[in-house]
Parts: C-alpha cells; sequence; structure tokens
C-alpha cells in the first residue's frame, strides 16, 4: 500500500502542535504554579477545589468572626471587672453608713458617695467599642444608660434607652433587645417556621444592660396626680404592666370620677388581649388616681413622641419611694392608735381604733376607713368632696398615705409611753343608748356599732333568737348585753363597768334604725378621786375620734376641772367658740354638739404602743438603680431602706461575679474555635495544594521532555517535508 505524501505531512504536522500544545501547557503550570486553569481542563479536581476554597473562605469569615467576638468579649469582662471593684465600694459606704452614728450632714456625704458611684457605673456601662456601645444590644446609641434629676440637683432614676429600669421585669420588654449574633460555624440554624436563628448554633455579641444590671422591682404602682389633669385635653401616656407596654391616648373629663372613667376605659381596650390570654391581671386605676395591677409591676410614663399631649405629672412608686404605709401587723383589735401626719408645712396627730372582724380582710378595710375619717377630720376635704390626704385601700398599695401634689410623710406617736407614771381618773357612766328588739325584722340584715366598732347580725323570728344573736356577739367581742325590758325589750350593752355607745343598729338596704337614744351621755369624772399633785390620763371616745388626755390633780375640784377641760379643749379643739367637749363642776362630760362621747379610765402603760408607720418598701433589682435609692434614703434619714439595699448589692454583685465567669468561658470557647478553624485552616489549604498548585519538579521534568521531543520532530522535517522546485533548480 502506498502512503502519499500529504498524509504523511498531516500526521507530521498533528504531532508536531500536540507536541507544542503539550509543551505550552506545561509551561503555563510551571510559571502560574497551578495544575489548571479552567475547570474543563480537570471537572472532578475543579469541582473539589472548589468545595475546598468555599470552606477556606467560610472559616476566614468564622475567624474574623471571632476576633469580633473576642473583642467585644474582652471589653465586656473589662467593664464588668470595675463594675464589681466599684459595687464593692457602694457596699462599704452602706455599711459604713448604717453601722455608725452619724448626723443628717454626715448621710448627705455618704448619699453624694453613693450618687458619684451610680455616675460611675453608668458611664462604665455607656463604654462604645468602633463607635457601638458594648452594653446597648442591637443599638448603635452610644449613651443606652441614662440618668435623671430633680429639682435639687439629685439622682431620681436610672433609664436603658429611655425606659425606666424599674418599668419592667424582663429585660426582653426592652428597647433593642433582639439579641446580635455570628455564625462561627458551629452550623447555623434557622427555624423555618419562624425565621429566626437557633441561638444554640451562633453566637451572641450583644450585652443587654438591662439583663446585666438587673430590672424591675418587686412590686409597683404609677400614682397620677389627678389635678394635673384639664378637662378636654389630650393626653398620651405609655403604661408598662407585667413587662407588656402599651400607648394609651385620652381626654381630661369634666370631673375627677370622668377622668378616672376614661383611663379605665382606654386601660381596659389597651390590655384586653393580654388579659384575655392571662398575662396578667387588668391594669386600672382607683378613685385615688393610682394604676396599679395585682401581681404585676406598674410603671407610668409620659409619652415622649407625641407632642400634641400634655405631660402628666406621674410618680411611680417602684423603688424607693416617699409613701409611708401603715404596718396592720403590728395592729391590736379593738386598741386606739395614733400616729403624726405630715402633709406639706402642716402636722396634725390622729388617732384611731382597729376593728375587730374576724376576717383579717375586712378589718384591715374597716380599720383604714377609721384612718381615713380621722384623716379627713383633721386636714378636711376639697372643694369636690375628695379628701386631702387619702390612704390607699387598693390591693396593691393598702395601708399608704398620700396626697395629690403632696408629700405626707407619717410617723409613730407615742401618747403613754415613759415620761411621767399617770393615774386612771374614777369615771363612771350611766344607762345610755337601747335598742328596741321588737323593731327588728325576721330574716333581715342588720349591722350594729359599738363604740366604734362594727358587728353584723340578723334579725330572728322572734325577740328572744334575735336577742340570743346580739348576745353572740357580746360574748366573742367581750360586751355583756342587758335583759329584754318592757314592751319592747329593749336592750343595752356594757363594755366592762362602762355602758357602750350604739350609734347605729340599720338594715342596710331600707336604711331602718332601731336606735332608741335614752338621753345624752353621763359619762362622770369622779372629782373625789382625784388627788393633789398627781398625773391622771383619760381615754376619750369622740365619733370617729379617740384621744388619750392626761392631766394633774388638784385639791380644788375647781382647778382639776380646769386641767381637764385644757385638757379636752387642746385634743379635740373648738366647735367655734366652744369647747367641742366640756366638763362641768360636778365632773359630767358632755359635747357642745350633742354627739355621743365616752369616757374611760386610762392607766400609764395600759394602753398599747403607737402603730407602726414605715415607708412603703420596694427595692429595685437593678443595682444602679439600688445605689440610687440608697443614695436617697440615706439623704431622708431612712437607715432602714439603706440598710435593706446592702444585702441585695452583696447579691448583685455575687449574680455580676457569675456574669464575668460566664464571659470568660465565653473567651475561652472563642480561643478554642480560633484555634480549631486554624488547625482545619491548613488541613483544607494542604488539601487545596493537591488539588491545585503544580508539583514543580515533575512539571519542569515533563516540560523538557516535551521540548527535547519537539526539537527532535523539527529535525525530523527534512525527511518528511518533500522538496520544492526550487531544491531542484538549487
Amino acid at each position: 500500500m502506498r502512503i502519499t505524501n500529504p498524509t504523511i505531512l498531516r500526521g507530521y504536522n498533528r504531532d508536531l502542535n500536540r507536541l507544542l500544545t503539550q509543551k505550552t501547557a506545561c509551561e503555563r503550570r510551571i510559571t502560574s504554579t497551578r495544575k489548571f486553569s479552567r475547570a474543563s481542563e480537570a471537572p472532578l479536581s475543579a469541582a473539589k477545589a472548589l468545595n475546598v476554597r468555599r470552606s477556606l473562605y467560610n472559616s476566614t469569615q468564622w475567624q474574623e468572626n471571632l476576633k469580633t467576638a473576642n473583642k467585644f468579649y474582652t471589653e465586656a469582662e473589662t467593664s464588668l471587672l470595675q463594675v464589681s471593684d466599684k459595687m464593692a465600694e457602694v457596699r462599704e459606704i452602706l455599711v459604713a453608713a448604717c453601722n455608725t452614728t452619724k448626723d443628717s450632714q454626715d448621710y448627705a456625704i455618704y448619699s453624694d458617695q453613693l450618687e458619684n458611684a451610680a455616675k460611675k457605673l453608668v458611664s462604665i456601662f455607656n463604654t462604645d467599642s468602633a463607635g457601638r456601645a458594648i452594653f446597648g444590644g442591637e443599638s448603635d446609641d452610644a449613651l443606652p444608660f441614662t440618668l435623671e434629676y430633680d429639682s435639687n440637683g439629685f439622682l431620681t432614676q436610672c433609664s436603658y434607652h429611655g425606659v425606666p429600669v424599674n418599668a419592667m421585669n424582663s429585660y426582653k420588654g426592652f428597647p433593642y433587645s433582639t439579641p446580635v449574633t455570628v455564625d462561627i460555624g458551629l452550623g447555623m440554624v434557622i427555624d423555618q417556621n419562624t425565621q429566626e436563628v437557633d441561638q444554640q448554633s451562633v453566637l451572641d455579641i450583644s450585652f443587654n444592660g438591662a439583663k446585666i444590671t438587673g430590672c424591675g422591682a418587686e412590686k409597683g404602682t404609677a400614682d397620677i396626680n389627678l389635678n394635673s389633669i384639664k378637662p378636654d385635653r389630650k393626653y398620651c401616656i405609655d403604661v408598662y404592666a407585667n413587662s407588656i407596654k402599651k400607648t394609651i391616648e385620652f381626654i381630661g373629663g369634666a370631673t375627677r370620677e370622668d377622668t378616672i372613667a376614661t383611663i379605665n376605659t382606654a386601660l381596659a381596650e389597651a390590655y384586653g388581649k393580654e388579659v384575655a390570654y392571662d398575662k396578667l391581671k387588668q391594669p386600672q386605676m382607683d378613685d385615688r388616681g393610682i394604676i396599679y395591677s395585682e401581681g404585676s409591676l406598674v410603671n407610668v410614663a409620659n409619652n415622649e413622641y407625641n407632642s400634641s399631649a400634655e405631660k402628666l405629672v406621674v410618680d411611680n412608686d417602684a423603688g424607693y419611694t416617699d409613701k409611708f404605709k401603715l404596718n396592720f401587723a403590728s395592729l391590736v383589735e379593738n386598741k386606739i392608735y395614733s400616729v403624726d401626719v405630715t402633709m406639706g408645712d402642716i402636722t396634725k396627730s390622729i388617732e384611731f381604733t382597729v376593728d375587730n372582724d374576724p376576717d383579717i380582710e375586712t378589718r384591715e378595710m374597716n380599720t383604714i376607713k377609721n384612718v381615713q375619717d380621722a384623716l379627713d377630720d383633721a386636714f378636711g376635704k376639697d372643694a369636690a368632696g375628695h379628701s386631702l390626704v387619702n390612704i390607699s385601700t387598693n390591693p396593691v398599695t393598702k395601708g399608704c398615705f398620700s396626697a395629690e401634689g403632696a408629700v405626707v410623710k407619717v410617723q409613730d406617736s407615742m401618747k403613754m409611753t415613759g415620761g411621767t407614771q399617770t393615774k386612771g381618773a374614777q369615771v363612771e357612766s350611766k344607762y345610755y343608748d337601747k335598742i328596741d328588739l321588737v323593731k327588728l325584722n325576721a330574716g333581715n340584715q342588720y349591722t350594729i356599732k359599738v363604740g366604734g366598732l362594727t358587728f353584723p347580725f340578723d334579725g330572728g323570728k322572734t325577740t328572744a333568737d334575735t336577742y340570743a344573736n346580739l348576745k353572740k356577739i357580746a360574748t366573742t367581742y367581750g360586751f355583756t348585753v342587758s335583759e329584754p325590758m318592757g314592751d319592747s325589750q329593749s336592750v343595752y350593752f356594757k363594755s366592762g363597768n362602762n355602758y357602750a355607745t350604739i350609734t347605729q343598729v340599720a338594715n342596710p338596704a331600707s336604711g331602718f334604725t332601731a336606735v332608741v337614744p335614752s338621753k345624752a351621755a353621763t359619762y362622770k369624772v369622779n372629782l373625789d378621786s382625784i388627788n393633789d399633785g398627781e398625773e391622771y390620763s383619760l381615754k376619750v371616745v369622740y365619733g370617729n375620734r379617740a384621744k388619750v388626755i392626761s392631766f394633774s390633780g388638784s385639791a380644788d375640784s375647781a382647778k382639776t376641772v380646769s386641767n381637764i377641760q385644757g385638757a379636752l379643749s387642746v385634743a379635740f379643739g373648738l366647735d367655734g367658740i366652744h369647747s367641742k367637749i366640756n366638763i362641768d363642776e360636778d365632773g359630767n362630760v358632755t359635747t357642745y354638739d350633742g354627739n355621743p362621747v365616752a369616757v374611760t379610765s386610762m392607766e400609764s402603760g395600759s394602753d398599747e404602743e403607737a402603730a407602726t408607720v414605715q415607708r412603703d418598701k420596694i427595692y429595685s433589682n437593678n443595682y444602679i438603680q439600688l445605689t440610687i435609692d440608697a443614695a436617697r434614703a440615706l439623704r431622708d434619714g431612712d437607715i432602714e431602706y439603706a440598710n435593706g439595699c446592702i444585702d441585695r448589692i452583696v447579691d448583685a454583685n455575687e449574680r455580676l461575679l457569675v456574669q464575668i465567669a460566664d464571659l470568660g468561658c465565653n473567651e475561652d470557647f472563642i480561643d478554642f474555635n480560633i484555634e480549631k478553624l486554624t488547625t482545619r485552616d491548613l488541613n483544607l489549604m494542604e488539601r487545596q495544594n493537591d488539588l491545585e498548585v503544580t508539583d514543580a519538579a515533575k512539571e519542569i521534568t515533563l516540560w523538557k521532555q516535551y521540548e527535547a521531543l519537539y526539537n527532535a520532530c523539527l529535525q525530523m522535517s527534512s525527511s518528511v517535508v518533500p522538496n520544492s522546485i526550487f531544491n531542484y533548480l538549487k
């Protein structure tokens, strides 16, 4: 078979070009140090290399995230170590202030030191990193924590992103509380239902200041000054109840009652859904302007974004408060107590009787009514008939004293303890008021008030049954009741040797009254039993007021009467120009207005101690606010409250040390992951080299082989390429 020259020439050219291509490719691999420049050159290796490159990129990003997180955690740990030192200083100041006898000037110095410590704490928590506050949550606000001052320049409140730290018990309710997280290669998981990142699969690089410092309080209410609300004006407030924030708007009513009703309607509309889901009990305003919710913390602030709304005067009683509270646990049934109440520049001493109802709730409410009557008697009411000084009846602030637009201070008032020993003057009392049993209808409910105490009883089918019901009351509460007398079957009550005052026996539904007053009181002081120069005391009950008066005895009975009259006039004042309670020359005690009066003997030491009154103790869960509250307490001389802050500061510091330890653990975790990713990078880079990087020695040897073959191929060209016409001519 004959092979033609063109065939030989085509084969030669093909081999020559192939060798040139391989030689050129080998040169390219040597100069680029890469095994391939296009994925099509090595599809399998390229696919593997692409996965390696992706892993290397992710690893680099994760390491950058870890380095950023490490910076935040390191700076946060450094800041919290400073906070721990500052809190130890706060504790030392409080211990020094509470355990040493100091005067008001020294307490003011300690108070200033605590305020400076609070400012330093806020400064630390406002530390920023790269223009972002470390403890600001997801916010870029440079100053997440702010302080508020009163008109005297003293600290009153700490806020986090504009919300008082005491407003909510859950840190998640504060603004900018969504965690800021980064992927560090743990296998980030996103919930397909909620589209939220699983917090266990990422690293949180935000620190919620409300969570770190604590938030909320043990309890709290918002006291709105109703006098600051004007008719037909628009108001807008932010209400925080059980960490649920609602903004409500309302228009001031024509009367106080209208305004309260409008606010309660707005609260019901705002919180209806949450109440339906049993998240909290309905927030509501009582008749004194206090917004509360049983079992929940309530806080109110003017809405700062509504420029068209008027501003309200709000006092949030969550933390250290100006409210004084009656301690019901210290009260004994049927006893008379006294307290000194100061509203502004006016100080009054009031007396009240403790109810003896067997039901604790009823007893407290009746006692509160007695106190309110005494407050009204002392301070009066405004033109609209509202008490100027109140004692609260709502479940959260029960027993707290308050007044619209004024601070009310209350302190114990001791009447018969220590000092000059007194004797009980002999007092006689005769027949007073009686009850006609025949006027009481069978099956009806009645109430009887005896000496200021109220008892319920039922009308029996017969007068004997009714008498039995009354006798049961008398036996239970230490009274005696007379046998029924006459056609009306009238009876009277007696307490000890004295006849008891019966001021009402009525059917609440009809207002029917069955008391038949026989005559005015005939209490008489036995002047013959009074010795010259000795001190005596009497307990005088007049309406809802009870006073213990003291006087000196004299050999001259007229002088004794004068001394008693002077004490009565001082204790009960004048009705116009006349003394409300008078004693005549024979010792008979009467009233100018005809109202009943009761007089009993009172020896020194025979009465109970004054009612225990103390500030309504509410402690903040936030240690910055707690430091501010302790400073206010020391300034007010309330050492008991400041002393209560010490243990809470210690507990807070212990929790802070745990948080610091957690940060340290997270830093170790970050370091561990950085080391792990570094090792992973080395392995990936080695794998990348295997897949992509040229073996230089091997490629150079191969290139020389291709070069030799190529040169040899060129040398063979003389025997392959046919001679041209010019060769023949030559």
